[in-house]
């Protein structure tokens, strides 16, 4: 800031010093003649207590010049030359992190290579123990007996004959094995890019997220009504055909993503619901009737492959070809042959549950997700007729042991009224590719987003503005199928 020239006196009368400041005249300096002159009936104040007011004023400035805003431009020069050293931080912790993956995935194949080896030297000593064996049984015994065969039958002896026959019948040609040898294949895991990405973390922004934005508006594919009722969607080995099937019906259909019906199979009971096998393709599904789960193969032929204690009412089929099935007052695991599967604790894989249905298998994860309307329709539950229940999504891990349950996604979406903001019912599950699951939700009309780790939701990925999402199948290429209460399927490109 300039300094101002001190004034040793008033230009309008000489000689006189200053005394007064015109708070009329925006505290212009005035002598005592200027009082009774031009400032004549105006509003004065002390020169002495102006000054004073100035230099607290003055010093003031000093103090946030010293303390405020000198610090600051000094601290933004410092940060404007270290940026370049937070960036070379975040790419260290980036580096960091990929090469703790990659050393995870080294030790996976060190592992599984290493079991390899193993297997291979048990192999080949048991394997030079059986050719042992083998070469003295074939020495001291089948090359022996076949002499001695043949000596006989060129003698022509009745007696030697008839003896050897029965010394033949009584004799074991069982070789003797000192081991039996292992076998051993590598069945890979599905690769995702999702579920990598997940892994590896995110780049923050200003403090922002970018890897998750709200899609505006999906990218329709394909529409259509089927002509036959459906509640069930799971989609094939590929995304453009989906099986669906109705709870009170005895049929399933293949159709394509322009609704042309590809395959019906008749399987002359109710399917109570469907999953197709993620390995085979092949559709199975569970029956009220008898309690019986039951496999279509191939050929469209039905096989009944086990049965169950309760009322099955969903099932899944995982990666590893493992059945889930969900049943009045609990969730299981079954082998396809209806073994029931043991956790590592030596008790059964088993999750308690009230009315699960519609279940589904992460690929990628194993995880498992169902929807439990504890016994209570839709109708019934907007009705408040039993207000102490609650409608839910059950998550679990692939031995059936629960990571969270969902119960409340008010604050999920927009669209939601006031009315709506306590009543949560979701209705049909599936994962996406990161491991994350989607919950088709009746109240909102919406597919909502759900972290597969915390159990909150992200985002809503779909709303209808017309008819309600009521079940949904997810195919690992990105195809997106949405079934809506009046029957009108989308297929929708997810991401």
């Amino acid at each position: 800031m300039a300094a101002q020239t001190a004034v040793p006196g008033c230009p309008r009368h000489q000689g006189m010093g200053f005394v007064y400041v015109c708070k009329s005249c925006n505290d212009q300096l005035i002598c005592v003649e200027c009082v009774t002159d031009i400032h004549n009936g105006h509003t004065f104040g002390k020169l002495t207590e102006y000054v004073t007011s100035q230099k607290r004023e003055i010093q003031q400035y000093i103090d946030k010049l010293s303390k405020v805003d000198i610090p600051k431009v000094e601290e933004d020069i410092r940060e404007n030359e270290t940026n370049g050293v937070q960036y070379q931080a975040v790419i260290r912790d980036i580096k960091r992190q990929g090469e703790k993956m990659k050393d995870d995935i080294d030790k996976n194949i060190d592992m599984f290579v290493n079991i390899c080896t193993e297997l291979e030297k048990l192999n080949a000593t048991i394997s030079e123990k059986n050719k042992a064996e083998l070469h003295g049984y074939l020495r001291e015994d089948l090359k022996p007996k076949l002499d001695r065969c043949q000596q006989i039958l060129a003698s022509g002896i009745t007696a030697d004959v008839t003896t050897l026959v029965q010394e033949i019948r009584n004799t074991s040609t069982a070789p003797p094995i000192h081991g039996r040898l292992h076998t051993v294949e590598f069945k890979p895991g599905s690769i995702s890019t999702e579920l990598l990405e997940h892994m590896f973390g995110k780049i923050l922004v200003d403090g922002e997220d970018q890897s998750y934005k709200p899609i505006p508006t999906p990218v329709v594919l394909d529409e259509f009504t089927p002509s036959f009722p459906y509640d069930v969607c799971r989609t094939g080995l590929t995304g453009d055909e989906a099986w669906l099937s109705y709870w009170d019906s005895d049929s399933v259909y293949r159709v394509d993503t322009e609704g042309t019906v590809k395959e019906k199979i008749d399987c002359k009971v109710n399917v109570q619901s469907i999953s197709v096998s993620q390995t085979t393709g092949r559709v199975w599904f569970c029956v009220l009737d008898d309690r019986s789960i039951r496999e279509i193969t191939t050929g469209g032929d039905i096989v009944k492959r086990f049965y169950v204690t309760d009322t099955p009412l969903s099932l899944g089929i995982t990666s590893d070809d493992m059945v889930v099935v969900g049943m009045k007052g609990g969730i299981q695991l079954f082998t396809t042959d209806g073994r029931a599967v043991s956790s590592r604790a030596g008790g059964l894989c088993r999750q308690v549950a009230v009315m699960p249905h519609h279940m589904t298998s992460c690929k990628q994860t194993g995880d498992v997700a169902v929807f439990d309307n504890d016994g209570m329709s839709y109708d019934d539950y907007m009705a408040d007729k039993e207000p102490d229940k609650q409608m839910y999504v059950i998550v679990m891990d692939k031995h059936l042991n629960l990571k969270f349950h969902c119960k409340d996604f008010s604050t999920a979406n927009p669209n939601r009224s006031s009315t709506q903001s306590s009543k949560f019912y979701p209705y049909d599950v599936c994962f996406d590719g990161a491991g994350d699951i989607l919950v088709a939700e009746l109240i909102t009309k919406s597919v909502l987003l759900i972290d597969r780790n915390t159990g909150r939701c992200k985002r809503a990925v779909y709303t209808s503005d017309k008819s309600t999402p009521w079940c949904i199948s997810l195919h690992e290429d990105g195809t997106f199928w949405i079934g809506h209460w009046n029957n009108r399927m989308k297929i929708l490109q997810y991401k």
